[in-house]
């Protein structure tokens, strides 16, 4: 039977004998408010409320504080505006210490107060304030007591339909007063930290009052609302269970009756019985079959288990794409479609030979083509497809960083699918396809994964005969499918994957072959494309090519010069729509109208005649590249100044290229000593552009020198090679690039390390056209060619 409430009279300053003429400590609380007649443990940690606890528990306040909530939580600096106005009288209970720090404080709430005068103590850390009892608090009429017991009663009642712990409702039982009662509600009635301060707020028994009833109420729709969509969801399993159980009657009964009406389950069982799967696979999809017969068609799982089944249906498993293995007609489509380009051929050619010989693709290798954009990696790899007669498919890794992507997501996160290999090969719709690993440079690694590593397996030529994916949950041959991965730079491949690989390089072209490009296939596709006629609407000279070349583009590829292409194209095609009586033939003056103002200049190397200013060959990932190093001296301390965004490989290059200077600075009859009274500045232009790189050693020697001999270099002299402290040049990279780049700027001489004769010699006639290469084993060498000593006088 429910406790019939008093007329108790609640707690007072004076029943508690608490004098409130003299200001009590504030202990800040930052989110937790204590109500009266109610207890709770809170953590105490800053050294403002530390304090104020410490002191509260002296003999002088007799462990009773004031607690106020901070205003904003977030703010740790405390002052007395940070904190509310109206808080509650409290009692220190107990203080545990914890061995973080802190301490675990419970306090009982008292009675409620208005706080004035909050300020900090003089010279101590916390704050007091003076505080006014709230006089409603120790004032509860007849029609109080009359409405407390009304929502008591209906407090109790949803207790009961909810099923609250007993335990919990001790402190609401042992309640006497209507402001405890509704106090002692309040943990059960969901409400946040700002409203159970705004009920502390209130200035009467009945404000308070219709507060906790509005809560309750919402209480009690809350549960109504839980019981009627619990009750829905019953019912509607029933009616699933109840569907399904006909269902598997009618089944029944229909092979009773020798129908040959299948469901849906048997219809996918036979078409997957068909495609003889391994045993292995057989039996994992029959497993899936009998789990997917036994669940209800509404189920979310049934749903997964049949898409699950339906990527098998649509996997060409066992259907293999009849390879035709004729080297003449692989050979012809390679020469049709790219120019140049000998070795990559040649390596492809090695290949289909093999192939026909030995008839098994169980160790075919993952050629993968590094060059700069615009060469023609992705198509090659498409014309090779084209030319065995298998299907071909493109894997884009470039920003790839989720292991997911390459090996598939588990079944049991919502929208899981197979990885991009397994996707690819139902593209295809055969097992031995061409696929494209296209810019595996460009693969990253984060939380989600390696990528990287992932492609490890399936690359390699022992393990992929049995690749299994996540999604798939079985071994998958992917032994015969030919792979070609295509980079911009070999650095970037992550080291393990480019174990995997055999790369085959393609440098930049060189002029003719671009001017050969252009007239064999850009221009008569770009025709095309604007449905124009080559030669009768539009007809480009190849001398004019070469000027659009020259003074348009600036690239190792023919991506750019594909576009300006186009671009005159588009032109022509605007004329002839427009009714202009225009030859077809393009000369110089109509390419300037057509394409504007030339964007580069043909002579771009540096004016000669500087001493201390030399012309260096550099590599990029787009091409080679003119790199002007330029030196310059000032009386001062020694001190160097590199400029030109250089990276730490080539500031290193100038920490050896002043040794290796000063070290022959006497035998020009300079005293070696005039380094430490001079400042060196060394400055590579174009400073927007990063570089870095070893190769511009001997550049870096050059220019020292030729700054402190004042002898200058001429800028048609270029040099490439990286120098050590004794002297020698040692071998670079990139010189089909270097060389290139060198013979479009104008550059007569290049200085190439010895150990690069091979490199030399296997560049094509052509591009040594005009190209005077001169090969050096020794930093003196070069020195002796450039800086003859002085007489003797």
């Amino acid at each position: 039977m429910a406790k019939k409430l008093t007329h108790e009279e609640p707690p007072s300053p004076k029943s508690l004998m608490i004098d409130l003429d003299k200001p009590l400590p504030v202990l800040p609380l930052r989110d937790s408010v204590v109500l009266p007649g109610t207890s709770m443990r809170v953590l105490v940690g800053r050294s403002v409320s530390v304090e104020a606890l410490q002191v509260a528990q002296g003999p002088e306040f007799d462990s009773t504080l004031i607690l106020l909530m901070q205003r904003n939580s977030g703010e740790d600096d405390i002052t007395p505006k940070s904190l509310h106005d109206v808080g509650v009288v409290a009692r220190v209970v107990s203080v545990s210490f914890l061995p973080n720090g802190f301490n675990k404080v419970l306090f009982e709430g008292l009675f409620a107060v208005d706080v004035t005068e909050k300020k900090f103590a003089r010279g101590k850390p916390y704050m007091t304030a003076h505080a006014t009892p709230r006089d409603f608090y120790f004032d509860a009429g007849d029609a109080a007591m009359a409405k407390a017991q009304e929502l008591l009663e209906r407090f109790r009642a949803y207790a009961a339909r909810v099923d609250l712990p007993a335990d919990l409702l001790d402190t609401l039982n042992a309640a006497d007063v209507p402001l405890q009662i509704y106090f002692s509600m309040v943990p059960f009635l969901r409400l946040s930290i700002a409203e159970k301060q705004k009920m502390l707020e209130e200035t009467s028994v009945e404000g308070v009052s219709r507060k906790v009833e509005e809560s309750l109420i919402a209480l009690e729709e809350v549960e109504r609302l839980t019981h009627h969509v619990r009750a829905e969801v019953q019912r509607k399993m029933q009616q699933s269970q109840r569907d399904w159980l006909i269902s598997e009657q009618i089944r029944m009964l229909q092979g009773e009756l020798g129908e040959e009406s299948l469901n849906d389950v048997d219809s996918v069982l036979e078409k997957l019985r068909v495609k003889n799967f391994s045993a292995e696979i057989q039996e994992k999809l029959e497993e899936e079959c009998s789990r997917l017969r036994m669940m209800p068609v509404a189920s979310p799982e049934y749903a997964q288990i049949r898409n699950y089944l339906d990527c098998f249906l649509t996997l060409p498993y066992g259907v293999y794409s009849e390879t035709d293995l004729n080297l003449r007609q692989v050979k012809k489509v390679l020469d049709a479609r790219h120019y140049g380009l000998e070795k990559v051929k040649e390596r492809i050619l090695e290949y289909v030979a093999v192939l026909r010989l030995t008839g098994t693709e169980k160790r075919a290798p993952v050629l993968c083509l590094v060059g700069p954009p615009g060469v023609g990696k992705t198509t090659l790899a498409s014309s090779v497809a084209e030319s065995i007669g298998r299907p071909f498919v493109r894997v884009t890794l470039g920003g790839v960083r989720d292991e997911a992507e390459v090996r598939g997501h588990r079944r049991t996160y919502i929208g899981a699918m197979p990885g991009r290999f397994v996707q690819a090969l139902r593209r295809a719709k055969c097992m031995n396809p061409v696929i494209l690993l296209d810019e595996i440079d460009k693969m990253a690694s984060d939380f989600r994964g390696d990528p990287a590593s992932a492609l490890l397996e399936l690359l390699d030529p022992e393990q992929n005969q049995d690749f299994v994916d996540h999604f798939m949950e079985v071994g998958l041959d992917f032994s015969r499918v030919l792979f070609i991965a295509t980079a911009n730079t070999e650095r970037d491949i992550p080291p393990a994957l480019f174990d995997r690989l055999e790369v085959i390089r393609l440098a930049g072209y060189y002029k003719f072959e671009k001017v050969s490009i252009a007239q064999k296939h850009l221009l008569p596709n770009a025709a095309t494309r604007c449905g124009l006629e080559l030669e009768k609407d539009v007809s480009v000279s190849a001398d004019l090519v070469e000027k659009i070349i020259a003074d348009y583009t600036r690239e190792a590829g023919v991506r750019e010069l594909d576009r300006m292409l186009e671009k005159v194209v588009r032109a022509r095609a605007k004329e002839i729509v427009l009714g202009k009586k225009v030859d077809g033939v393009v000369d110089e003056k109509r390419l300037l109208a057509y394409l504007g103002v030339p964007r580069f200049t043909n002579n771009y190397l540096p004016e000669p005649g500087f001493p201390g200013r030399i012309t260096g060959l550099a590599w990029t990932a787009v091409g080679g590249e003119i790199l002007s190093i330029e030196c310059m001296l000032l009386s001062g301390r020694g001190k160097v100044n590199v400029t030109g965004q250089l990276g730490d490989v080539m500031k290193e290059s100038v920490q050896i290229a002043i040794s290796l200077v000063r070290a022959r600075l006497r035998r020009y009859g300079l005293d070696p000593e005039i380094i430490r009274k001079t400042d060196i500045h060394i400055h590579v232009p174009e400073g927007a552009v990063p570089k870095d790189g070893p190769s511009a050693g001997v550049a870096m020697t050059l220019a020292l020198l030729s700054a402190f001999t004042k002898i200058p270099v001429e800028p048609t002299v270029a040099f490439t090679g990286e120098v050590d402290l004794s002297g020698a040049i040692l071998p670079i990279g990139g010189l089909n690039e270097k060389s290139l780049a060198a013979q479009e700027a104008g550059v007569k001489t290049i200085y190439v390390p010895s150990d690069n004769g091979k490199d030399v010699s296997e560049l094509p006639a052509p591009a040594k056209k005009g190209l005077k290469i001169l090969l050096k084993k020794h930093i003196d060498e070069v020195i002796k060619d450039l800086f003859p000593l002085p007489k003797k006088g």
